[in-house]
């Protein structure tokens, strides 16, 4: 008798909304492309939701490979979410010196602006499509990010 897969829908859904993130966040598939064993049809099927390549996700090679571009493990931080860990950073030399200034105060202003601006345009028509919700994902990542560096810079303090 086969095992049951213990993944459910919206884990994989989640595990390719972060994909499509990250892919984002690295400045796209076509440039990503390059740098891995696979092509651009095979990486965008990684982060499609459509039925056909729901069950098409993206290998841990290749997520280790878009998260650094990305800057973030944004991949595999969701799937040690699914597993129940949180990934927490190893001691990072540039980020231990950085002490917290004033400049990270403008940093976090710029990209919650963003996301106001992202969320105004969105709502102009009065609904939100999908090429505004990936826009909306990029700019609220890009602030969750910022705010991440500046409580692991805390923490190092």
């Amino acid at each position: 008798m086969p095992e049951i897969r213990t993944i459910m829908d919206e884990d994989i859904l989640s595990l390719k909304g972060a994909t499509e993130a990250c892919f984002i966040l690295g400045k796209g598939v076509t440039s990503f492309a390059s740098m891995t064993r696979v092509g651009v049809s095979t990486l965008s099927k990684y982060a499609s939701n459509s039925d056909e390549f729901r069950e098409s996700l993206i290998p841990v090679d290749i997520a280790v490979e878009a998260d650094r571009r990305a800057g973030s493990p944004i991949i595999i931080k969701e799937a040690a979410r699914q597993l129940g860990y949180q990934l927490v950073p190893l001691q990072d030399a540039l980020r231990s010196g950085t002490r917290i200034s004033e400049r990270d105060a403008h940093v976090i202003l710029s990209e919650a602006m963003d996301v106001s601006r992202a969320l105004i345009t969105a709502f102009e028509d009065g609904k939100i499509d999908a090429l505004e919700r990936k826009q909306l994902r990029k700019e609220l990542r890009e602030l969750i990010r910022a705010a991440e560096d500046i409580l692991h810079r805390m923490d190092d303090e």
